[in-house]
């Protein structure tokens, strides 16, 4: 089973950010030059003979999604302005080529307008499971349904934003503003509902172990924090909340077998799964959400700043006022993407000891991922040529140039050994990455 989550990418809301001051001692690599460099490293390259590359059809307004043996767009219908769109699944090329192939439909099927897709996935027994969320707020729900692979045709539909995994199952959520959630469970061959229940409105969060979900982790805006078993829906495991859990200030995430609290914008709690025991404890000046960054963990604030802990006891490792997302966090440093450039996100490397700014790449920015990689690509667009794409590695003093992927625009995305970028001309370009 395969899983891809897309999630929105937003520019900053504020049109004119101050500017950041440059950090004394930081290096700044001139873009042009590297740009020019590489460029030319690349064209006194001798090309390979064949690749695996090709050519995707895509309007304005068309979205990608990557599984193991598929590329799949959704694009506006054509000869239509009501709002209408296609689902258009191709076979995912394999054969090396000179000219880039141009991929051939291996079926279409209708979309309504106003719906967006989040979430694909490619399950058990030849299906791909479409996860719906309405882009705008139209009326409609959150919708899952099940499609055959091969074919297209739609096996079952049914109400709530569906999570699968690698059992024979679906858990679904549905989603609404102040109002109780449902969760439930669907066989995943017929769509039967298996479990189902209610709770307060709440943050969901899963507790997977080889690739199936065990555990589902629901944070109330009241304050407590309930375990269920994901297999039955039954009450496992309780945190209840207390005098000093003012309702709606908490937050949970699942890292490993961690679950980790945020309680009060300040305290982050961690506690073994199996049996809610406390492991440690411990204390930032604000902190709203933690996830995992490489082998620690990040206390994020809304604010912009970052806390990384070690996940075993909880102490700070290091932090950064800056207002970045680290992409990849080493032993010795970090990669991050500011969000407080005029230009859009820059790509710096910072110091694991102080957090501080010691290299800025520039205008190179990271490719979109959506499943765990053990590399982070980046690009630099050069105008009128394409980008040149490079990996990222906060050891290294500069991106370590792969290729050039002509005609490229922006809007690029890996995942499955592939990369994918808007091309000049309504394409999309798809290449096998280099090994």
């Amino acid at each position: 089973m395969t899983l891809i989550d897309l999630g929105e990418l937003t520019a900053p809301t504020d049109p004119q950010p101050p500017r950041r001051r440059r950090r004394s001692g930081s290096r700044r690599w001139p873009v042009a030059l590297v740009a020019l460099v590489v460029l030319v490293a690349l064209a006194g390259a001798a090309p390979p003979a064949t690749r695996v590359h090709a050519t995707v059809p895509a309007g304005l307004g068309s979205e990608l999604f990557f599984t193991e043996e598929h590329i799949l767009t959704v694009s506006p219908a054509p000869g239509v302005t009501d709002g209408s769109q296609e689902l258009t699944a191709y076979a995912r090329p394999k054969r090396a080529t000179v000219a880039p192939q141009r991929l051939t439909p291996l079926w279409r099927v209708p979309v309504s307008p106003g719906i967006r897709f989040f979430r694909v996935a490619s399950v058990a027994g030849g299906g791909l499971i479409v996860a719906m969320v309405p882009s705008q707020n139209m009326g409609r729900a959150t919708e899952t349904m099940l499609l055959d692979a091969r074919t297209g045709r739609q096996r079952w539909r049914v109400a709530g934003f569906g999570m699968p995994d690698a059992s024979d199952r679906v858990l679904l959520q549905t989603f609404a503003l102040d109002e109780p959630h449902t969760l439930r469970s669907v066989e995943l061959a017929t769509g039967r509902e298996l479990w189902s229940t209610t709770v307060p409105p709440s943050w969901v969060a899963y507790h997977q172990r080889g690739g199936v979900v065990e555990a589902l982790v629901v944070s109330t805006d009241a304050g407590g924090v309930d375990v269920l078993d994901a297999r039955t829906g039954r009450l496992r495991d309780r945190l209840p909340a207390t005098d000093a859990t003012p309702a709606g200030y908490q937050q949970s995430s699942v890292v490993g077998d961690l679950l980790l609290v945020v309680r009060n914008s300040r305290t982050i709690t961690a506690y073994d799964m199996a049996g809610l025991v406390r492991r440690w404890q411990t204390t930032v000046p604000l902190a709203d959400f933690v996830n995992r960054c490489g082998a620690l963990l990040c206390a994020n604030a809304n604010n912009g700043d970052t806390y990384v802990l070690e996940p075993t006891s909880g102490q700070v490792r290091w932090s950064t006022s800056e207002d970045a997302n680290l992409l990849r966090v080493t032993e010795t440093g970090a990669l991050a993407e500011l969000r407080t450039r005029t230009d859009g996100p820059g790509l710096v490397a910072l110091d694991a000891a102080t957090g501080q700014v010691v290299t800025e790449y520039g205008s190179w920015e990271a490719v979109a991922r959506y499943e765990e990689e053990s590399h982070l690509l980046g690009i630099h667009l050069v105008r009128d040529v394409g980008a040149v794409l490079a990996r990222l590695d906060p050891a290294e003093p500069q991106p370590r140039r792969l290729d050039l992927l002509t005609g490229v625009i922006g809007g690029c995305q890996s995942g499955y050994d592939l990369i994918a970028c808007l091309q000049q001309g309504d394409t999309f370009g798809v290449w096998q990455l280099p090994g």
